[in-house]
Parts: C-alpha cells; structure tokens; sequence
C-alpha cells in the first residue's frame, strides 16, 4: 500500500520513481523437498529513526529446526515452530542496515509447493512490522519454493563377494569309493571276518579227525 502511494505521488508531482520498497526474503529461494538446507533470512531496517531489536519468524508446518547459532551476537531461541533473535545492546540494525540471519531447517516432502515464513519486526520505538502478507502488498511474507527431491548422490558400492566358507569336517580318506563301492576300513572288516571263518572250520575238521582216530 505504501509502494502505491509513493509511486502515485511520484507521477502526479513529476518526481522520480522511487526505489522498490525492501521486504523480508528468504534465500536460496528453493530448496529440494524432503531435505535439510542452510536457509537465510534478510531483513531490512526500514526506519532511519529507529532500529530493529527483535525478530520472530514462524515456520510453516511440517519445518522444524535441526540448528540455529548466534548471527552478528544475536540470540537465537527456537521452539516449536518459533524462531526468536534478539539484538543485544549495540547490535541492533540500524539505518538501512539489513540483517541476515541464517538457520538449518528440515523441510516437508511437498514436491512444487511453496512455503510461506510469517515475520514479524519489533523497532526499538514500539512499533512492530508484520511481514505476513501475500506478494505485491506492501508487507510480504517470505516465501520459499520446494524443488522436487533431491536424487540420491551416488548408490552404494557393490559388496564384496563373501569369501566361501571354510568346511570343518575332516578330510575324506584316501582310497575312498566316490561312486558307492566298500571304503578300506570296511574291507580291512570283512577280510578280518573271512580270517575267523577259516580259522574255526579249520578246528571242526581238526576235531573231526581226532574223533576218527581215536574210534579205529
């Protein structure tokens, strides 16, 4: 509102356009979906009597907070979705100064859409600025564009092939029959048997002679 009424003053007196009027800005302006990104917030001092001690931003729903540290010695207090800072003494923005305040945030998986940051900007006089307004109003809020997801940076390498493990039977004998016929031992077994055999037929004949001796 007030960029239209300066604008139409510049034509109806003959004057020169003025400047675009500053806004609060997120930067990058996109981000890919689902990720976690550096975002920095831009935020122009506006008054030239007065400066800026505080700043409250409000994230959309679905963002939160995965780091926030001090920028230019000022406080940072996040919680839930609210993020604080404020300027201690002798570091407030000033002038045409802008602040720049970076955080590290975790966005929503909502491929090509766009997330809107409610700001609101407290002077040292009192007055309170609230950048919550659609683009092309005089008091826009920030606005970030999600991109669609990120691709995966590089797949993983292929595993090594696990080396075979190692068998802990006993080695097969040797002389071992692969094709089903009678291992050593079980000849050594049978030779062994056929050896008894022999040997006790041989007492019964004995026997039997000795019968026939003695009987004539």
């Amino acid at each position: 509102m007030r960029a239209a009424v300066v604008a139409a003053l510049s034509v109806a007196l003959g004057l020169p356009a003025a400047p675009a009027v500053a806004h609060v800005e997120v930067k990058p302006p996109r981000a890919p979906a689902g990720s976690e990104s550096r975002l920095t917030f831009e935020v122009p001092n506006e008054r030239p009597a007065a400066a800026t001690t505080g700043i409250a931003i409000q994230l959309p729903a679905g963002v939160t907070v995965s780091a926030a540290a001090r920028s230019g010695g000022w406080r940072v207090r996040a919680g839930g979705r609210r993020v604080t800072l404020t300027a201690p003494r002798g570091r407030e923005l000033r002038a045409e100064e802008r602040g720049r305040f970076p955080l590290r945030l975790r966005l929503p998986v909502r491929p090509r859409s766009t997330l809107v940051f409610k700001v609101l900007q407290t002077y040292d006089s009192g007055e309170v600025v609230r950048w919550i307004g659609p683009p092309g109003t005089s008091e826009p809020a920030a606005r970030l564009r999600l991109t669609a997801a990120a691709a995966q940076e590089e797949s993983q390498p292929a595993q090594e092939r696990e080396p075979a493990p190692t068998s802990t039977e006993p080695p097969a004998q040797d002389g071992g029959d692969e094709d089903g016929g009678v291992p050593i031992w079980a000849g050594i077994g049978l030779m062994l048997l056929a050896a008894v055999a022999g040997t006790a037929a041989a007492r019964a004949r004995n026997r039997r002679r000795m019968r026939d001796f003695s009987g004539r």
